[in-house]
């Protein structure tokens, strides 16, 4: 008889921001008409109308909808190259370009395509939990480096620790997601120095168009590096194209034709419709602005409330859609054993959905996300909830 994997072993590995998420659904089927989720990264912001535009365009126009291209369109492939010309003054070749439905598909190819049973990777603590669960498919042991919770900083020491002649893949992460912490230039030459050419550099910067005080450096425009680096990044986020699905990853030269090939097998094509949209997305920077600006001012409105929180320390991000909350002292204090429960709690008496942060390595935190239009409100709630429980 085939063995297959115990389904405890996938319970085990449940994204629990969807388990939060799916609980705010069913108060809201049960009648609860005040429900706040602070869960999925999706913006609550709509699409730009000329990118739905383009979309309806496209869906309209036979020869569009039905085009076939396992790397994604040349036209888009094309104008993503130009775009990086002009945010980071990097020729980048249109064929070093691989379109997917987002970044998740992509970093489950590229984790196949790198690792193997046995080979290690090392990922950033906290990390995104896809990283994780891509490990644990190629049956690759995890080893992580520290983010500092105060300070937001790369923990040199335990990257150096960590870092063994058996890792294939390190992931950098920024902004991070949970954190919103920026990695520095600096930093990110001390990677590539410990690294020395002796294992892939994934380097997520899904929300690098996300940034409120200082902008992120790209792995690309690194100079006279020993590694190879692969960058990824999507639609979802800047451009709001969540449940649309574009993202990309740009590779060198040995990773283009393996990469596609997955591709004919496993994806056959993008749907060219989204793709559309992408390309119009890339015409409207000021979408990112006004998303940057918003986002931004939410995050200075959680920090400036949990000043008065005496049990929960709020992490100022960098960037991101996301703000951490370290709750140990709270949980400490009321007997509360994971974040699950914590989260559980909040959505019993205050109907705010939060994500519990053993998601991403951290159980004694809870991620929040911005994309909320009632994103001030639920913070409300969240300070009356630790601050009552905290005084009794």
């Amino acid at each position: 008889m085939m063995e297959m994997r115990s389904p405890i072993e996938f319970h085990d590995n449940r994204f629990l921001m969807f388990v939060l998420d799916q609980m705010a659904n069913d108060f809201e089927q049960e009648g609860v008409d005040d429900v706040i989720r602070m869960t999925l990264g999706k913006s609550e912001l709509p699409l730009h109308p000329e990118i739905i535009g383009a979309m309806k365009d496209a869906l309209d126009t036979f020869e569009k909808s039905t085009l076939v291209f396992p790397g994604g369109l040349p036209e888009l492939r094309e104008a993503l190259a130009e775009d990086y010309k002009k945010n980071y003054d990097l020729d980048i070749k249109p064929s070093n370009i691989v379109i997917n439905v987002g970044t998740s598909a992509l970093f489950r190819n590229l984790f196949y395509l790198l690792a193997k049973e046995g080979d290690e990777v090392l990922l950033p603590l906290p990390y995104y939990s896809l990283y994780h669960f891509c490990a644990q498919l190629v049956g690759a042991k995890v080893r992580y480096y520290n983010i500092d919770l105060d300070t937001l900083s790369l923990d040199m020491d335990s990257f150096k620790a960590n870092f063994t002649d058996k890792t294939k893949i390190v992931v950098i992460n920024s902004p991070g997601n949970p954190l919103g912490n920026i990695l520095t230039p600096e930093e990110l030459y001390a990677i590539d120095e410990i690294i020395d050419g002796r294992a892939v550099v994934i380097n997520d910067e899904i929300y690098a168009s996300v940034c409120f005080d200082k902008r992120s450096t790209s792995v690309l425009e690194l100079k006279d590096t020993k590694s190879m680096f692969i960058t990824t990044n999507a639609f979802s986020k800047g451009y709001r194209m969540y449940s649309r699905r574009v993202g990309y990853c740009i590779v060198p030269d040995e990773l283009v034709t393996p990469l596609t090939v997955i591709q004919h097998h496993t994806l056959l094509t993008t749907d060219p419709v989204v793709q559309y949209g992408a390309l119009e997305a890339l015409q409207h920077p000021e979408e990112i602005e006004q998303l940057v600006g918003l986002y931004r001012d939410r995050r200075d409105y959680t920090v400036e409330q949990f000043e008065k929180v005496p049990l929960v320390k709020a992490i100022p991000a960098q960037g991101s859609f996301y703000f951490t909350l370290n709750c140990q002292d709270y949980m400490k204090e009321h007997g509360l054993s994971t974040s699950l429960e914590l989260a559980e709690e909040i959505m019993k008496y205050k109907h705010v959905a939060t994500v519990p942060g053993s998601d991403f390595g951290l159980p004694n935190t809870l991620r929040l996300s911005y994309s909320n239009s009632r994103y001030h409100e639920g913070i409300d709630r969240l300070v009356d909830f630790f601050t009552n429980k905290a005084t009794g």
